[in-house]
């Protein structure tokens, strides 16, 4: 039977001579060259072929798993998948490091934040007392002495903002809303980079961080730490940088117990928001008359006008927000204090850029016989915006206790892998 050339050869059958060979295996003008030593050098180059051919494909799996030049690959993407999925729902976060403030440096932050977004810690300024920190709806309140306000730039008015707590909306100290801005949720979101293309996604050589190590993923100016990885397989973010560099914070979960305190801490240390003043908000009052009209022996009308200016942005919401004012009058007969009506203390709602008047009646002491018809009256108001309506402070306590509850329904954490 005759051979056809064209029939692939099966496994273990000699290959049939190459172009240039003879019959016999030898190549034509080869001398005595043996046909085996033909047939090892072909088997050599077909294992060479192979062996660069597996190592091409490891290098291109290995930068797909390092996020190499040609974008992060899809595994990068699910490990940060995987972490938000995680920290969703996870109770509460502590937060600890170094934030800008702006204008004055760096400062250190230590903050627990809830789910809700329920917040309560302490900034503090180098060699400085702290401030303690309290937050809830979007809302943020500093109280500290007025060493701790003067190291934060408030110098020129320390004093005074030592008084009482003071609301702190965004722009005031920091860009945004701290506790808004650090909830489980929205550090969930911003680890899934989504508007962040591919190639623009980094990852770096893993780095020590305690006990172990954990793997920087830059993107968006952004940097997450991919720490240690729990039951379950995702991976847990030890620290966060944020642009520019200077904000700085180590994340860590928190136990049951951990959880548990932090919410009966925070709704005792809610009621600092019930005294706290907006430093956006200037209330000034002008007496009008120190009587109004002919002022009886032991009777007297006061009345003082009471004017509500925003010094932030007109475009801000709080620019149109009525602004409750508390006032309380005081009145002297000469020199000596006279009793005052129910309407001489209370608080009423001003609009920014509006006024109202406020008036109080005295009534002296009984004018002895053969005494002067009429005394001389002197009164004097004292005005203070608080940041929460009553009503609005009302409703953040009832929240505190909701977002508690809420809080503890959830699951902890699984513990690591």
């Amino acid at each position: 039977m005759t051979d056809d050339p064209a029939r692939p050869v099966p496994p273990g059958q000699p290959l049939p001579p190459a172009v240039g060979e003879g019959d016999d295996g030898h190549e034509e003008n080869a001398g005595e060259q043996s046909p085996r030593r033909g047939r090892s050098w072909q088997r050599a180059v077909l294992i060479a072929l192979g062996a660069l051919a597996l190592a091409t494909v490891g290098l291109l799996l290995w930068a797909i798993r390092a996020g190499g030049p040609g974008g992060p690959p899809s595994s990068v993407r699910s490990d940060l998948a995987r972490s938000a999925a995680l920290l969703r729902d996870a109770p509460a976060l502590h937060y600890a490091g170094t934030i800008d403030v702006k204008g004055q440096g760096e400062a250190r932050l230590d903050l627990v934040v809830s789910n809700p977004g329920d917040a309560l810690g302490t900034l503090t300024m180098p060699e400085s007392p702290a401030l303690d920190f309290v937050a809830i709806a979007g809302k943020s309140f500093l109280r500290g002495n007025a060493e701790a306000w003067r190291s934060i730039g408030m110098a020129d008015k320390s004093e005074l903002l030592a008084e009482q707590p003071r609301l702190v909306g965004p722009g005031l100290l920091f860009s945004q809303d701290l506790a808004t801005a650090l909830t489980p949720p929205a550090l969930a979101k911003a680890l899934l980079l989504e508007k962040v293309p591919d190639e623009e996604i980094t990852v770096g050589e893993a780095v020590s961080t305690g006990d172990h190590t954990c793997t920087p993923v830059r993107g968006d100016s952004m940097t997450f730490c991919l720490g240690q990885e729990r039951v379950g397989g995702a991976r847990f973010v030890d620290r966060i940088s944020f642009p520019g560099g200077s904000t700085v914070l180590t994340i860590k979960a928190m136990s049951r117990l951990e959880v548990k305190r932090f919410s009966a801490d925070f709704q005792s240390k809610l009621t600092m928001t019930h005294v706290a003043v907006n430093p956006r908000i200037r209330v000034t009052t002008q007496i009008l008359t120190d009587y109004e009209g002919d002022c009886a022996p032991t009777l007297c009308i006061f009345k003082a006008r009471t004017t509500v200016t925003f010094l932030g942005s007109t475009a801000a919401s709080e620019a149109s927000e009525p602004v409750q004012v508390n006032y309380a009058w005081t009145i002297e007969r000469d020199g000596a204090p006279v009793k005052v009506g129910a309407d001489c203390s209370g608080a009423v709602l001003v609009k920014p850029g509006q006024s109202t008047d406020l008036s109080c009646t005295g009534t002296g002491p009984s004018v002895p016989a053969g005494g002067p018809s009429r005394g001389k009256y002197h009164g004097r108001i004292v005005t203070s915006d608080v940041a929460l309506t009553e009503a609005e402070y009302t409703r953040l306590v009832r929240l505190a206790v909701d977002n508690s509850k809420k809080v503890a329904a959830l699951a902890d954490l699984p513990p690591p892998s």
